[in-house]
């Protein structure tokens, strides 16, 4: 007599095994260059003053409105060196030294969170599940809000996460999908999955509020949105952005979010950086070298190096620091790889020719200046700056929003009827903004090349 198969007549009596950690897929830690930036930067609390506050806008030849956080700059010593006879000569009026200012405010961003009674209740020990999910919550949402700033520390205050590449037909529908660049930033900026974004045409316009993050083809280069109400005409040149700077036909600017390295440290030499126009300080303007499709490569150094040195002095220099993405590293190691060479003999084994200080927290030195990366950088530049020019103005340092008591999680209330729902909310303020006392002192290299794979 042959054995029947009927195992799935006990299958409801068997246990099911989880494993008792709950395995994280996405980055969890803020680079070596943002705790450099963090500990280096001066901080400023400051209050929420701006003489426009009324409405009015005030005109100052050297500056903008003042606002929280006024930087003055030197614009010129002064003095008139001349010739002069001492033969009773006229030895010249003379002059003055001239200042204008800078001013900078604070930028308010939260990051929320909203835990259901059902699913506090229901994870609170290990006998109901492997992660208790309002500790975990709570316990991640600094350092998620960390990642937040480093995110926004790459960027030029108009708050634009991911351009489209102008191919393909995207199509509305529930989900959204568009092919994104390659030379810029890709999807790095984007943190993932069900993260809240807007969507903005080329021109920055407001087109599409509220969507979110669905999926991410690393192989195909292509992010799908999810798009839950409303509707919107995609192009293949829309961009995502941070969520919720503006409404209905609102176009995002330079300050519409908080200022990023590429507010300061910029290739722009029109406009204005803390309502200092350029017309007026020319000297706001970063030097800059144009790679033109070349790579990282040390005539490229040398050039800003000579730029830096002509707008500065050598102490500019030696402080500075070289800000990239991963890729213009390998493409630094690569070219001391092409002209190495190893000796070795018959019996000697294959010899690891990738050099060390390759990990995501190694610094590498290029020109003498020391070398930070970061994931969320520009894949076809490299910044040089003096970290010591760079502070933040803030209301208040990174924390829970809190009630004058301490209270910081939140009890829901229902829209219609105003009664307690049962769920709690909790949220994690951060008022910095950005600033630079000296943006034209670094060097922008850009229009590098990518290495292939990178």
């Amino acid at each position: 007599m042959s054995i029947g198969a009927f195992t799935n007549q006990v299958i409801p009596t068997m246990l099911e095994q989880v494993r008792p950690k709950l395995q994280p897929w996405l980055v969890s830690k803020q680079s070596k260059l943002m705790n450099l930036i963090n500990k280096q930067a001066e901080k400023h609390n400051v209050s929420a003053f701006t003489d426009a506050a009324s409405g009015g806008s005030p005109t100052y030849s050297l500056g903008g409105p003042v606002l929280a956080w006024r930087v003055p700059v030197l614009l010129f010593y002064g003095g008139d060196y001349q010739a002069v006879s001492l033969d009773g000569g006229d030895l010249g009026t003379g002059s003055m030294m001239g200042t204008a200012f800078m001013a900078f405010g604070t930028f308010e961003n939260d990051l929320g969170y909203n835990l259901p009674m059902r699913a506090i209740l229901a994870s609170k020990d290990m006998k109901q599940a492997v992660v208790n999910a309002l500790q975990s919550t709570l316990s991640k949402a600094i350092p998620e809000m960390a990642l937040y700033n480093e995110i926004g520390f790459f960027g030029d205050g108009t708050g634009m996460l991911a351009q489209a590449n102008g191919t393909g037909s995207p199509t509305f529908g529930a989900t959204v999908t568009y092919n994104l660049e390659t030379t810029n930033f890709s999807y790095d900026r984007l943190r993932g999955k069900n993260s809240l974004v807007d969507v903005y045409n080329s021109a920055n316009l407001l087109l599409y509020s509220g969507a979110r993050i669905q999926s991410i083809s690393f192989a195909n280069n292509t992010v799908t949105i999810s798009t839950p109400t409303g509707s919107y005409s995609p192009t293949n040149t829309d961009q995502l952005a941070f969520p919720n700077m503006g409404t209905g036909s609102y176009t995002a600017v330079a300050g519409s979010w908080r200022n990023g390295l590429y507010t300061f440290s910029t290739t722009s030499t029109s406009g204005s950086i803390g309502g200092l126009a350029y017309s007026t300080a020319y000297e706001l303007a970063t030097p800059q070298v144009n790679a033109a499709g070349a790579y990282y490569t040390p005539s490229l150094l040398l050039s800003g190096k000579t730029q830096l040195i002509q707008r500065r002095d050598d102490e500019a220099y030696s402080s500075a620091i070289g800000i990239c993405h991963p890729a213009q590293r390998a493409s630094w190691y690569l070219q001391g790889v092409t002209i190495s060479e190893w000796f070795r003999g018959a019996s000697d084994k294959m010899i690891d020719i990738v050099p060390g200080g390759t990990d995501y927290g190694d610094t590498f030195k290029a020109g003498d200046v020391m070398h930070y990366v970061s994931r969320y950088a520009n894949k076809s530049r490299v910044d040089w700056i003096v970290p010591s020019n760079y502070g933040w103005t803030q209301l208040s340092d990174i924390d829970f929003i809190q009630t004058p008591e301490g209270q910081r999680i939140f009890i829901g209330r229902s829209a219609s009827t105003g009664n307690p729902q049962a769920g709690y909310q909790f949220y994690i303020l951060n008022t910095r903004q950005l600033y630079s006392v000296d943006p034209g002192c670094g060097v922008v290299y850009y229009s590098l090349a990518i290495p292939a794979g990178q």
